[in-house]
């Protein structure tokens, strides 16, 4: 199969070093020219759950990267997925298909750019609920693959296309779950639900760049978890509300880690992947500027257009507020005027 990796972070190079291992063609492309240059020069180089050097085709033009592969993989921060939707206007090919790792509205912001080129050219566009690989980046071309999840929600829009993808991609991709609809994989993303009721309780060492096991030490404790929970639950009851399937956060974890715990607080402590897993040690972390924007704050403002209340998630983002100022909520993806229905299939 031919693959395009749009977007060559620290899950870029890990999902073409994946891809490569397993015989794909793999072609890689980043808004930052000077990250493919140096690919172009000196590849990837990769240890962990993958270990060897592979050198993906890359490309300076996104035009170009995508003229030949009929999946497009985009691994990016939520706030580029709309800037690389844009670049892709008049440069898609007929019956590809666009998967976005993972969703975070992504598939949403696509569709509403794209708008009718995606229905003229018959373009599906996917999402996961989750991250698959774990990974981290010394730098361009030097990759960590530290885990990869067993299992992930994965959607479509159309929403009825999700089976015909996942059985497509069963062979590289075995860990995606077909489920409804991507307001299903959007709305129930564990990764803001995990990250920022517990970050709430150790601003104070966030602000002092005091960097700790997020999971494994005390930085995730009874009461942190106790309000986490309580913020699930909100989201769950909005999930419901608008008729949405939702998946609890301890679900989430079981089903990406095929586990069976039966409270937050023992997965949180005992899934292994987690345990060196490090928490944020400034403001500029994902945790603040893709969780909130794209996690939370879609899910406050969903809850107040239906009527939901949402007291704890209220006070979590009112403080959050007050500490992020002006960079609170920055690229929060703008729903209001998104007719939702037509996402749920």
């Amino acid at each position: 199969m031919d693959f395009t990796i749009l977007g060559m972070g620290k899950t870029g190079h890990a999902a073409a070093c994946y891809l490569m291992e397993q015989g794909h063609k793999v072609t890689v492309w980043d808004r930052n020219p000077d990250k493919i240059a140096a690919l172009q020069e000196n590849g990837i180089s990769i240890y962990g759950q993958i270990v060897g050097v592979f050198r993906p085709e890359s490309c300076q033009a996104i035009g170009e990267a995508v003229r030949e592969s009929r999946y497009l993989l985009v691994f990016t921060t939520a706030i580029g997925h709309r800037p690389i939707a844009e670049a892709l206007k008049g440069k898609l090919q007929q019956g590809q298909r666009i998967l976005i790792f993972n969703g975070n509205w992504g598939a949403v912001e696509f569709a509403e750019c794209l708008g009718n080129e995606l229905e003229e050219k018959e373009i599906i566009l996917g999402e996961t609920g989750a991250q698959i690989f774990a990974a981290s980046l010394k730098t361009t071309g030097q990759s960590y693959l530290k885990s990869l999840k067993k299992a992930v929600d994965f959607s479509t829009y159309p929403a009825s296309c999700a089976e015909t993808v996942s059985t497509e991609l069963l062979s590289v991709f075995p860990q995606l779950h077909p489920v409804g609809n991507v307001l299903e994989t959007s709305l129930n993303m564990s990764n803001p639900i995990a990250h920022c009721p517990l970050d709430l309780f150790n601003l104070a060492a966030i602000d002092a760049g005091q960097e700790k096991l997020m999971f494994a030490s005390e930085y995730t404790s009874p009461r942190g978890v106790a309000y986490t929970e309580q913020v699930d639950r909100e989201r769950l009851a909005l999930l419901e509300k608008i008729g949405v399937k939702g998946q609890s956060l301890l679900q989430l974890f079981n089903k990406s880690w095929q586990s069976d715990y039966t409270d937050l607080y023992t997965a949180f402590k005992k899934i292994k992947s987690y345990q060196t897993a490090k928490s944020p040690t400034d403001f500029a972390s994902r945790h603040f500027t893709e969780d909130i924007p794209f996690g939370i704050l879609p899910i406050q403002k969903l809850a107040q257009r239906h009527g939901v209340e949402t007291p704890y998630i209220d006070a979590m983002l009112d403080l959050y507020r007050l500490v992020l100022g002006e960079d609170f909520g920055r690229g929060e993806p703008d729903l209001t005027e998104v007719d939702l229905k037509k996402y749920m299939g």
